[in-house]
């Protein structure tokens, strides 16, 4: 099903999510929010081709939110296109939509001035304690309120299909519990700066 979409859509479905994010952390441990932090918009392509007869485009964003009491909340989202066509004088295109990937790491930090620029804050991300996750139309996970499915969905798989490629997964597992979920997740990047000025930070592959 085709639908209109525009360049910034990233940007529309993270602000959709900010109240959430600090509604969350702030409900927990009546924290308030110091920071509130976007990075640009990253737009990657995958070609299907010589297989397929069409390219994927992902539009990818983070969102950053520090609190007072030295936690965090970190928003990835995606959406993937196919078929993707940008207007020449406008910021709209078409597509068919694919796919749509959100998580939500909230755990606690330290920050500090930059010693060399007044305007950016040395961030740095500590223990995960909480993840929030919607896989597409798949899954959904929250290991504040954990149970079994949840456990199941996020079974890591066994082996894969030589002939699909696809993961293989072991029915009869054991469900992972939500501290083994939350110890899987790991973050590549975990030291990272952000504009007071802007309130933005550079895109960082933080590997999830």
């Amino acid at each position: 099903m085709k639908k209109i979409i525009t360049v910034l859509l990233a940007v529309a479905m993270l602000a959709c999510t900010l109240t959430a994010c600090g509604g969350d952390a702030a409900a927990a441990k009546e924290a308030k929010t110091t920071g509130i932090y976007l990075s640009p918009a990253q737009l990657s392509y995958t070609n299907m081709r010589p297989q397929y007869n069409y390219y994927l485009t992902t539009f990818t964003q983070q969102e950053l939110t520090l609190m007072d009491d030295n936690t965090y909340c970190l928003i990835i989202s995606s959406s993937c296109f196919s078929a993707l066509e940008l207007a020449e004088s406008t910021n709209d295109a078409k597509g068919n939509e694919r796919t749509n990937f959100i998580t939500k790491i909230y755990g606690t930090c330290t920050s500090k001035p930059n010693d060399l620029d007044d305007d950016l804050v040395d961030v740095s991300l500590g223990k995960i304690t909480r993840v929030v996750k919607s896989y597409d139309q798949t899954y959904f996970v929250d290991t504040a309120a954990w149970n079994d499915t949840m456990g199941k969905a996020v079974q890591p798989p066994i082996g894969t299909d030589p002939s699909t490629g696809a993961p293989i997964y072991d029915e009869n597992a054991k469900p992972l519990t939500a501290e083994e979920y939350i110890a899987s997740i790991t973050l590549a990047e975990t030291e990272i700066q952000v504009n007071n000025k802007l309130c933005t930070f550079d895109y960082t592959d933080f590997g999830i």
